[in-house]
């Protein structure tokens, strides 16, 4: 399978560096150079190309959403030695954060050692704790490593950090039987409403986008449209249906094929979809594992 190696990807209020490692060798590994684009490296080619930019459109979204965290991905086969200190050294020299903010986080993988480790910077341990990191790493990466779901672990650890970065963690209670059902009771009676509630306001929303992307395309007759970009502007205008600051696809459809980061609306993070914003402050904090 053809294996493809991105760079470096931008996102979000916190960073995180996702970091799977492997470099051959004795003593440490020497720290490779960050992405040229996108924010994960691959260098343990355990990632398809699809698989990787899929990977990289997350990063950028929750870089987008939250300036809480900064994520990036780097995989090597062999780290040699502590993989804590190459996790530290690997975050301090790509500089994964933004500056004076120390919200960066790192995720790493030596798949020669079968070791995980996730390497959180000072500032963004307070949504993103040390018990969090662990929890992740023996939850979700270990495993969905051990199963050679590199991918899937991958994206579900993204997602969750963000998910704490904007302080939506999961929260683990004892189940009620009791309340289970009254609400299936309720659920029951409710949801073919709520079903139809909802298909009714897409259908909407969708007729809504649809006009906007004809008047478009008759204002500008070199306008030639992908279903897929039609499908992300139509997202969208969905999520941004109370928000009608741009409601022009004329102007937003090229900014989107320029970056399709922006197809989520999110706002308030790092524009440049960037996580390596000479961020700091890795003074030992995260969690480590192994599959």
């Amino acid at each position: 399978m053809t294996r493809h190696h991105s760079g470096v990807v931008t996102v979000g209020a916190s960073l995180m560096l996702i970091a799977l490692s492997g470099c051959g060798g004795g003593g440490p590994a020497s720290v490779p150079e960050p992405p040229v684009t996108g924010n994960v490296l691959d260098s343990a080619d355990v990632l398809t190309a699809a698989e990787e930019q899929e990977l990289n459109a997350l990063i950028d979204g929750g870089n987008s959403r939250t300036g809480a965290a900064r994520v990036a991905v780097l995989t090597v086969e062999d780290a040699s030695g502590s993989i804590e200190d190459y996790a530290r050294s690997v975050a301090t020299a790509w500089g994964v954060g933004d500056a004076g903010a120390d919200n960066g986080v790192l995720i790493l993988a030596d798949t020669g050692a079968r070791e995980l480790r996730i390497e959180t910077a000072d500032g963004a341990r307070g949504t993103f704790s040390d018990d969090d990191a662990a929890q992740v790493i023996e939850d979700v990466l270990e495993p969905a490593f051990a199963d050679e779901e590199y991918a899937t672990g991958l994206t579900e650890a993204v997602g969750q950090i963000y998910d704490y970065a904007r302080g939506q963690g999961p929260v683990k209670e004892p189940f009620d039987w009791v309340l289970f059902g009254w609400v299936a009771g309720g659920i029951a009676v409710l949801l073919g409403g709520l079903v139809w509630l909802f298909a009714a306001d897409s259908r909407r929303r969708r007729r809504v986008a649809d006009e906007e992307l004809r008047a478009a395309e008759d204002a500008d007759p070199e306008l030639r449209l992908t279903e897929q970009q039609r499908a992300a502007y139509r997202k969208y205008r969905y999520s941004h249906r109370g928000d009608d600051a741009v409601g022009n696809p004329a102007l937003w459809l090229p900014l989107y094929i320029a970056n399709p980061a922006l197809y989520s609306g999110g706002t308030g993070g790092n524009t440049s979809g960037s996580s390596f914003n000479g961020g700091g402050g890795f003074s030992g904090g995260g969690a480590s594992g192994s599959y």
